[in-house]
Protein backbone atom coordinates (compact mmCIF):
# COMPACT_ATOMS: atom_id res chain seq x y z
CA UNK A 1 0.00 0.00 0.00
CA UNK A 2 1.05 3.40 -1.03
CA UNK A 3 2.17 5.91 2.01
CA UNK A 4 -0.19 9.40 1.44
CA UNK A 5 0.80 11.49 -1.49
CA UNK A 6 2.16 13.96 1.00
CA UNK A 7 3.89 12.03 3.55
CA UNK A 8 5.91 10.41 0.68
CA UNK A 9 7.11 14.16 -0.39
CA UNK A 10 8.20 15.13 3.06
CA UNK A 11 9.92 12.14 3.36
CA UNK A 12 12.38 13.13 0.73
CA UNK A 13 13.67 15.04 3.26
CA UNK A 14 12.70 18.06 1.81
CA UNK A 15 10.90 21.49 3.88
CA UNK A 16 8.83 24.29 3.03
CA UNK A 17 5.86 26.39 3.42
CA UNK A 18 2.38 24.67 3.11
CA UNK A 19 2.00 26.37 -0.22
CA UNK A 20 5.07 25.01 -1.31
CA UNK A 21 3.89 21.24 -0.50
CA UNK A 22 0.90 21.88 -2.50
CA UNK A 23 3.23 22.78 -5.06
CA UNK A 24 5.39 20.25 -5.48
CA UNK A 25 2.55 17.78 -5.11
CA UNK A 26 1.20 19.03 -8.57
CA UNK A 27 5.08 19.03 -9.01
CA UNK A 28 5.59 15.21 -8.72
CA UNK A 29 2.05 14.78 -10.69
CA UNK A 30 3.82 16.37 -13.89
CA UNK A 31 6.58 13.81 -13.69
CA UNK A 32 5.05 11.11 -13.40
CA UNK A 33 3.05 11.85 -16.45
CA UNK A 34 5.74 13.15 -18.83
CA UNK A 35 7.89 10.54 -20.47
CA UNK A 36 11.56 11.46 -20.15
CA UNK A 37 13.18 12.20 -23.57
CA UNK A 38 15.90 10.20 -25.01
CA UNK A 39 18.61 12.51 -23.32
CA UNK A 40 17.28 12.18 -20.40
CA UNK A 41 16.83 8.50 -20.71
CA UNK A 42 19.81 7.17 -18.74
CA UNK A 43 18.12 8.69 -15.48
CA UNK A 44 14.97 6.69 -15.69
CA UNK A 45 15.74 4.52 -12.33
CA UNK A 46 16.26 8.31 -10.49
CA UNK A 47 13.09 9.46 -11.81
CA UNK A 48 11.57 5.90 -10.59
CA UNK A 49 12.72 5.43 -7.67
CA UNK A 50 11.56 8.72 -6.34
CA UNK A 51 7.81 8.14 -7.90
CA UNK A 52 7.68 4.56 -6.43
CA UNK A 53 6.28 5.45 -2.86
CA UNK A 54 3.86 8.16 -5.00
CA UNK A 55 0.26 6.29 -5.28
CA UNK A 56 -2.66 8.19 -6.36
CA UNK A 57 -1.15 11.43 -8.05
CA UNK A 58 -4.02 11.42 -10.88
CA UNK A 59 -7.15 11.42 -8.26
CA UNK A 60 -9.48 14.62 -9.04
CA UNK A 61 -9.67 15.42 -5.19
CA UNK A 62 -6.48 16.66 -4.63
CA UNK A 63 -7.75 20.37 -4.25
CA UNK A 64 -6.96 22.99 -1.83
CA UNK A 65 -9.43 21.74 0.94
CA UNK A 66 -7.61 18.25 0.93
CA UNK A 67 -4.26 19.92 0.76
CA UNK A 68 -4.93 21.72 3.76
CA UNK A 69 -6.66 19.29 5.76
CA UNK A 70 -3.61 16.41 5.23
CA UNK A 71 -0.86 19.24 5.67
CA UNK A 72 -2.92 19.83 9.33
CA UNK A 73 -3.62 15.88 9.86
CA UNK A 74 0.48 15.17 9.44
CA UNK A 75 1.35 18.39 12.08
CA UNK A 76 -1.77 17.42 14.38
CA UNK A 77 -0.28 13.68 14.84
CA UNK A 78 3.12 14.95 15.88
CA UNK A 79 5.09 13.53 12.76
CA UNK A 80 5.78 16.58 10.91
CA UNK A 81 8.00 19.62 12.93
CA UNK A 82 7.92 23.64 12.52
CA UNK A 83 11.62 24.11 12.18
CA UNK A 84 12.75 28.31 11.78
CA UNK A 85 13.27 31.11 11.20
CA UNK A 86 10.52 30.61 8.23
CA UNK A 87 8.25 28.40 10.30
CA UNK A 88 8.80 25.87 7.51
CA UNK A 89 7.53 22.14 7.66
CA UNK A 90 9.98 18.80 7.63
CA UNK A 91 9.13 15.43 8.53
CA UNK A 92 10.18 15.01 12.10
CA UNK A 93 11.60 11.36 11.76
CA UNK A 94 14.86 11.92 9.77
CA UNK A 95 15.57 8.10 9.59
CA UNK A 96 12.73 8.28 7.30
CA UNK A 97 14.40 10.63 4.58
CA UNK A 98 15.00 9.16 1.58
CA UNK A 99 18.38 9.83 1.46
CA UNK A 100 19.05 9.22 5.08
CA UNK A 101 21.57 6.24 5.49
CA UNK A 102 23.23 6.93 1.74
CA UNK A 103 26.05 9.37 0.96
CA UNK A 104 24.72 10.21 -2.88
CA UNK A 105 21.63 10.27 -3.92
CA UNK A 106 19.73 11.28 -7.84
CA UNK A 107 16.11 13.14 -8.14
CA UNK A 108 13.94 15.35 -10.68
CA UNK A 109 12.46 18.22 -10.43
CA UNK A 110 10.20 20.13 -12.87
CA UNK A 111 11.21 23.18 -15.60
CA UNK A 112 7.80 25.05 -14.19
CA UNK A 113 8.84 27.64 -11.39
CA UNK A 114 5.62 28.43 -10.32
CA UNK A 115 5.92 25.00 -8.61
CA UNK A 116 8.64 25.74 -6.10
CA UNK A 117 11.14 23.25 -8.18
CA UNK A 118 14.53 26.19 -6.26
CA UNK A 119 12.85 25.58 -2.73
CA UNK A 120 12.49 21.42 -3.19
CA UNK A 121 16.04 21.50 -4.40
CA UNK A 122 17.62 23.76 -1.85
CA UNK A 123 16.25 22.17 0.89
CA UNK A 124 16.78 18.82 0.26
CA UNK A 125 20.32 19.48 -0.69
CA UNK A 126 20.19 21.76 3.12
CA UNK A 127 19.09 18.70 5.26
CA UNK A 128 21.55 15.93 3.19
CA UNK A 129 23.99 18.07 4.13
CA UNK A 130 23.66 18.65 7.27
CA UNK A 131 22.39 15.05 8.03
CA UNK A 132 25.86 14.09 7.04
CA UNK A 133 27.64 17.08 9.24
CA UNK A 134 28.86 19.89 6.88
CA UNK A 135 29.72 22.21 8.98
CA UNK A 136 27.29 25.38 8.33
CA UNK A 137 29.39 27.88 6.26
CA UNK A 138 30.31 24.69 3.53
CA UNK A 139 26.42 23.59 3.46
CA UNK A 140 25.28 27.43 3.09
CA UNK A 141 28.06 27.74 0.43
CA UNK A 142 26.83 24.55 -1.36
CA UNK A 143 23.37 25.78 -1.70
CA UNK A 144 24.07 29.03 -2.95
CA UNK A 145 26.15 27.34 -5.58
CA UNK A 146 23.49 25.10 -6.13
CA UNK A 147 20.50 27.11 -6.44
CA UNK A 148 22.26 29.36 -9.19
CA UNK A 149 23.29 26.16 -11.31
CA UNK A 150 19.80 24.60 -10.68
CA UNK A 151 18.02 28.19 -11.35
CA UNK A 152 19.12 28.47 -15.10
CA UNK A 153 18.72 24.70 -15.95
CA UNK A 154 15.27 25.23 -15.16
CA UNK A 155 14.85 28.32 -17.43
CA UNK A 156 16.77 26.91 -20.05
CA UNK A 157 15.49 22.90 -20.00
CA UNK A 158 13.34 22.63 -23.20
CA UNK A 159 11.49 19.83 -21.10
CA UNK A 160 9.56 19.14 -17.74
CA UNK A 161 12.23 17.21 -16.34
CA UNK A 162 15.41 18.58 -15.03
CA UNK A 163 17.80 16.08 -13.15
CA UNK A 164 19.60 16.81 -9.86
CA UNK A 165 22.85 13.90 -8.50
CA UNK A 166 24.48 15.05 -5.30
CA UNK A 167 26.24 13.42 -2.90
CA UNK A 168 29.81 13.10 -0.74
CA UNK A 169 32.66 11.37 -1.30
CA UNK A 170 35.67 11.06 0.22
CA UNK A 171 35.45 14.63 2.14
CA UNK A 172 34.08 16.32 -0.84
CA UNK A 173 30.54 16.96 -2.13
CA UNK A 174 29.62 16.97 -5.76
CA UNK A 175 26.89 18.01 -7.52
CA UNK A 176 25.72 17.68 -11.41
CA UNK A 177 22.65 19.37 -12.68
CA UNK A 178 21.80 17.84 -16.11
CA UNK A 179 18.89 19.73 -18.35
CA UNK A 180 17.79 19.17 -22.16
CA UNK A 181 18.52 22.26 -24.30
CA UNK A 182 16.70 22.65 -28.38
CA UNK A 183 20.04 22.53 -30.88
CA UNK A 184 18.16 25.86 -31.98
CA UNK A 185 18.16 27.21 -28.44
CA UNK A 186 21.77 26.35 -27.98
CA UNK A 187 23.25 27.90 -31.03
CA UNK A 188 21.07 30.85 -30.27
CA UNK A 189 22.35 31.81 -27.34
CA UNK A 190 26.52 30.85 -28.18
CA UNK A 191 25.63 32.89 -32.11
CA UNK A 192 24.46 35.92 -29.49
CA UNK A 193 28.04 36.11 -27.39
CA UNK A 194 26.28 35.10 -24.38
CA UNK A 195 28.58 31.67 -23.67
CA UNK A 196 32.23 31.15 -24.12
CA UNK A 197 34.24 28.36 -24.50
CA UNK A 198 34.40 28.01 -21.04
CA UNK A 199 31.03 29.52 -19.76
CA UNK A 200 27.22 27.75 -21.37
CA UNK A 201 23.63 27.97 -20.09
CA UNK A 202 24.25 28.58 -16.49
CA UNK A 203 24.50 32.05 -15.30
CA UNK A 204 25.95 33.04 -12.13
CA UNK A 205 29.58 31.69 -12.82
CA UNK A 206 31.50 34.25 -10.90
CA UNK A 207 29.16 33.02 -7.63
CA UNK A 208 29.67 29.89 -8.32
CA UNK A 209 33.68 29.51 -9.02
CA UNK A 210 34.56 31.60 -5.92
CA UNK A 211 32.17 29.00 -3.45
CA UNK A 212 33.61 25.62 -5.04
CA UNK A 213 36.21 24.11 -5.58
CA UNK A 214 36.11 23.02 -9.06
CA UNK A 215 33.20 24.38 -11.63
CA UNK A 216 32.80 22.98 -15.36
CA UNK A 217 29.63 23.24 -17.37
CA UNK A 218 29.68 21.42 -20.10
CA UNK A 219 27.47 21.48 -23.56
CA UNK A 220 26.79 18.24 -25.28
CA UNK A 221 25.47 19.23 -28.66
CA UNK A 222 25.14 15.56 -29.79
CA UNK A 223 22.59 14.89 -26.47
CA UNK A 224 21.25 18.06 -26.33
CA UNK A 225 22.20 18.69 -23.03
CA UNK A 226 24.13 20.91 -20.48
CA UNK A 227 25.52 19.28 -17.61
CA UNK A 228 26.67 21.67 -14.24
CA UNK A 229 29.59 19.94 -12.65
CA UNK A 230 31.32 21.46 -9.08
CA UNK A 231 32.95 20.03 -6.14
CA UNK A 232 33.55 20.95 -2.99
CA UNK A 233 35.83 20.10 -0.13
CA UNK A 234 34.13 19.76 3.49
CA UNK A 235 34.52 18.74 6.99
CA UNK A 236 34.90 15.23 7.55
CA UNK A 237 31.16 13.86 7.92
CA UNK A 238 29.08 11.78 10.60
CA UNK A 239 27.01 9.52 9.03
CA UNK A 240 23.53 10.66 10.44
CA UNK A 241 24.65 13.38 12.57
CA UNK A 242 22.94 16.29 14.24
CA UNK A 243 20.93 18.51 11.84
CA UNK A 244 22.45 22.38 12.00
CA UNK A 245 20.00 24.35 10.92
CA UNK A 246 20.90 27.78 11.37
Amino acid sequence: MHRGLLESIFRAGVHGSAENFRHWLLMYRVLAATPLPPNLKEFQPFLDAQLKEIGGLDKPELDDDYMQNEIMRLFDAGVTEVILPYSELRWRKHSDWSFYDKDEEGFFVCNDLSLSPLQYIRSRIQNFCSSKGVTTVHRDEIVISVTEAAENAIKYSNVAHVYIHHGIKNNEYFIRAVNSVNDLNLRDEISRGKFSEDVSLMRGVLVMSKLLDFLDIVRDVEKKRVEFIGRKRVNPHKANSALVLS
